[in-house]
């Protein structure tokens, strides 16, 4: 039951810590830390979202065949694809103001 629920979860779990990596970024961008210049980390973070977005709907796949695999109940089933669904609207809107705002 736990493995499920990691997987169930596994959407999620990837946008937070996206979440946390990308603004923390944004920190040391804009505190001028590890000599990243604004728009060099400007570009890194649309790249981390690019990438993270792309690991999150390919996981979204994943767990969709793993739960015919295992023969999740159609309920089960229903709310993985929320899940991982809610977890790409999540990553593709919070990572839109990386790309119309300005960096600090």
């Amino acid at each position: 039951m736990f493995k499920a629920s990691v997987v169930l979860l596994s959407g999620l779990l990837l946008w937070a810590a996206w979440f946390v990596i990308a603004y923390a970024l944004h920190g040391a961008q804009c505190a001028g830390g590890f000599a990243l210049y604004r728009t060099s980390g400007q570009i890194a973070q649309i790249g981390l979202w690019v990438v993270s977005l792309g690991v999150i709907v390919l996981q979204a796949r994943f767990v969709q065949r793993w739960g015919v695999r295992h023969d999740l109940a159609p309920r089960l089933m229903r709310s993985a694809r929320y899940l991982q669904i809610t977890a790409i609207a999540a990553t593709v809107f919070v990572g839109l103001p990386v790309l119309v705002l300005a960096p600090c």
